[in-house]
């Protein structure tokens, strides 16, 4: 793994306290932990999908993965963008030219 299981238990944190701060049915805390592995492992694929402004995908996360300092968001690329930490995926049609 290459978290630190500190940054993994503070990034659950905020879900977390929401759990226990804001009155919710046990179904709905259900759906938003299943929503929450679905996209974590759709962002984690290596499936080429369509990139979706200011969604974040799994090209723009695998950015991230390969340079740390750049592309921080886990849904949108919207924050990176206003910050100056966005840093776009090359097409798949960009590599092969290069690879020419």
């Amino acid at each position: 793994l290459a978290v630190d299981p500190l940054d993994g238990m503070l990034h659950t944190l905020p879900f977390i306290l929401a759990t226990l701060l804001v009155p919710t049915h046990f179904l709905t805390h259900l759906l938003v932990l299943f929503c929450e592995g679905v996209w974590s492992i759709n962002i984690h694929s290596t499936i080429d999908s369509a990139e979706i402004w200011p969604l974040m995908g799994p090209s723009y996360h695998l950015v991230h993965h390969c340079r740390p300092n750049y592309n921080y968001g886990n849904y949108t690329i919207f924050m990176d963008w206003l910050f100056g930490t966005l840093r776009r995926p090359e097409s798949a049609g960009a590599k092969n030219e290069k690879n020419m």
